[in-house]
């Protein structure tokens, strides 16, 4: 069931990649590009519950100002609402979402 949750979390993530768009950061510097497909390297630890590797935390760090927009898109909400999605989170030591 976890494989066919990831590979459908993947197909919505294709299909949305050419509506991406520029997020706010609320750092300095250039915002980062909303794109739900960079979060790819996560997929192991909800396939597999392997342990979050340090590229797989980088790109959830680096798409945070884009979680609150995935979480409010209805197919890709589920996915950032499971209980694997606050288990990567943990894991990667990124707090929580304000949105």
């Amino acid at each position: 069931m976890k494989l066919y949750a990831v590979l459908l979390l993947l197909l919505e993530a294709m299909l949305a990649a050419p509506f991406t768009t520029v997020c706010r950061a609320s750092r300095a510097g250039p915002p980062p590009k909303c794109d739900p497909l960079a979060l790819r390297p996560c997929a192991p630890v909800v396939i597999y519950g392997a342990r979050p590797s340090g590229e797989c935390c980088s790109k959830l760090r680096e798409q945070m100002p884009c979680l609150c927009r995935y979480r409010k898109n209805p197919d890709l909400g589920r996915y950032i609402n499971s209980r694997e999605g606050r288990r990567i989170a943990s894991r990667c030591r990124v707090r929580r979402l304000r949105c």
